[in-house]
């Protein structure tokens, strides 16, 4: 079967064995990096809503659980910034589910760390992949090309609290 929001596993360096769910199913991000692995943004925004609904995320990991196949981790991701997903906590709860005792990570341009409803959200993750490019504005408007509403400085001061928050893995 041809799935929408799963894909993999694929060898990770940093996590071994992954299973890609994508959260987004379009290129939504709060940013349009110029090296971005999965191409132009198409929706550039800082807006949370319901990009790939839970349940039929969950249904495809499902159906894929249900093959036998092994994965170390199952990482929250796709094709933009996931955490743009307001039913990101339920796809973590649903992997939980699914998958019991599988790892479950997330990566995150960081962009979002702001608000606090999703630093308590990704607090069910086991492991959160956070990046910054740099702290320079001037560099990080021009490698990253963000929302108009992002600052690098911003960014940092909310990864910080978020390390204080956090009590799982931060790579």
């Amino acid at each position: 079967m041809a799935y929408q929001y799963v894909f993999g596993p694929v060898l990770s360096g940093r996590l071994g064995l992954s299973l890609g769910l994508d959260l987004l199913g379009c290129r939504a991000c709060s940013m349009d990096c110029v090296y971005c692995e999965v191409g132009a943004t198409e929706i550039l925004t800082l807006t949370r809503k319901v990009y790939a609904p839970a349940k039929d995320i969950l249904a495809e990991l499902e159906d894929w659980a249900s093959q036998g196949l092994e994965t170390e981790y199952v990482t929250l991701g796709g094709s933009g910034e996931p955490c743009l997903n307001t039913e990101m906590a339920a796809v973590i709860d649903g992997v939980r589910r699914i998958l019991p005792g599988k790892k479950i990570a997330v990566l995150t341009n960081s962009t979002l760390l702001t608000d606090p409803q999703v630093r308590r959200e990704l607090a069910g993750a086991d492991v959160v992949l956070p990046s910054m490019d740099t702290l320079v504005e001037s560099e990080f408007r021009r490698i990253n090309r963000t929302h108009r509403n992002i600052s690098a400085l911003d960014i940092a001061k909310a990864m910080l609290i978020f390390r204080r928050e956090y009590a799982g893995l931060i790579h």
